[in-house]
């Protein structure tokens, strides 16, 4: 039995595939941090500014802000092991979170870093009963997570002037628990609810606006999640569109999911994670049963492995994720560096001049 309602829209995406045009090229620059043994980027502005953690020396996570091909190590809290960056805005106010984990369970403290001034923070919240893991800011600074009281999880939005607002959980009884992944700038939340130990299923709200509900038809009844939404209020996500027990990147849009066009890249099941103000989607196809992974841009109506369409690897042997994705079109994600590390990766749009000077005109075999 299939969830999703085809619209006319993704029938005439899926044509517009076919005539996709000249396909996207990029260059990779790897992300690197002397002594780390793993590098994960999370998020990048328009400014070309991206935002991660990288396991340090003592294999501790340590919130990192790179820009201009230089890193910086965000502060955290005295009592605070490691930190986590997990978004930036377009004004350079970045989210995250530091903890200590203990006997007893994690210490969190949520942080509000600036990249003008990235020696200092400030807190996120002031109840020390929930702890908040930022996942999102949009340009408004509206902050927006997950917040977890004694592992019970809510969703959370918060605000320098309005402070911290419990969003609360759908109405699926007193065990759903219920999180934001991302925010755009008309404050349209999205993000996901699950039973415990269950799969998560898709949601949206509105900031200010009270009452968490499901994104599109079918959501509720099999798994999916959205991870990102851009200004026009198209999110992007996964779900088991056949009830297969396969998810697949997908988009929400008017209440309807529409699987990517040819996002999988051959393999079995996927995930979008960034879609800017044009329309260019970025994410994961992988194959669980084989260890397979692959990169995905989706631009012009047609889906691309971002490796095969980079003018040299960085080192990577394959990339993981594609992650995040500016206005400008460039991408930042992770790849497997070596057998077991991970580094991170910006890959930036090569227009046709720069690909014909590098003595790069077609995509390498994969």
């Amino acid at each position: 039995m299939k969830f999703v309602r085809f619209s006319p829209a993704c029938l005439l995406l899926a044509a517009f595939a076919v005539q996709a045009g000249q396909p996207p090229r990029y260059h990779l620059t790897r992300i690197e941090i002397p002594g780390a043994s793993g590098v994960y980027v999370a998020d990048i502005n328009d400014a070309g500014q991206a935002v991660g953690y990288y396991i340090d020396e003592n294999f501790a996570n340590q919130a990192f802000l790179y820009e201009n091909g230089s890193v910086t190590t965000l502060p955290r809290p005295a009592g605070r092991d490691e930190a986590m960056a997990t978004a930036i805005n377009a004004a350079g106010q970045i989210v995250g979170y530091a903890s200590t984990y203990t006997e007893d369970g994690a210490e969190v403290t949520a942080l509000l870093w600036d990249a003008a001034a990235p020696a200092g923070y400030v807190v996120i919240g002031d109840d020390p009963s929930a702890k908040l893991n930022p996942a999102d800011i949009n340009d408004q600074g509206v902050v927006a997570g997950l917040a977890s009281y004694d592992g019970a999880f809510r969703a959370f939005t918060w605000t320098a002037g309005g402070g911290l607002v419990d969003d609360g959980v759908p109405p699926h009884g007193d065990a759903t628990q219920a999180y934001w992944s991302a925010i755009n700038n008309a404050g349209v939340l999205v993000g996901g609810w699950n039973y415990p130990l269950a799969v998560a299923h898709a949601t949206v709200g509105q900031f200010g606006v009270p009452g968490i509900g499901p994104i599109a038809d079918g959501v509720d009844d099999v798994a999916s999640m959205a991870h990102a939404v851009n200004d026009a209020g198209v999110a992007v996500g996964e779900m088991d569109v056949d009830a297969s027990g396969n998810v697949v990147p997908v988009t929400f849009s008017g209440g309807v999911a529409e699987p990517i066009p040819g996002a999988l890249l051959g393999l079995s099941s996927g995930g979008a994670f960034g879609i800017n103000a044009a329309g260019t989607i970025v994410g994961r196809a992988q194959d669980f049963a084989t260890m397979a992974f692959k990169a995905f841009v989706f631009a012009d109506g047609a889906a691309y492995d971002l490796l095969a369409q980079s003018d040299g690897d960085a080192g990577f042997a394959y990339l993981l994720k594609a992650s995040a994705i500016n206005a400008q079109g460039t991408i930042v994600g992770v790849g497997r560096v070596g057998e077991i590390d991970v580094g991170s990766f910006v890959a930036t749009p090569l227009g046709d001049d720069a690909i014909f000077a590098d003595g790069f005109e077609a995509a390498p075999a994969r």
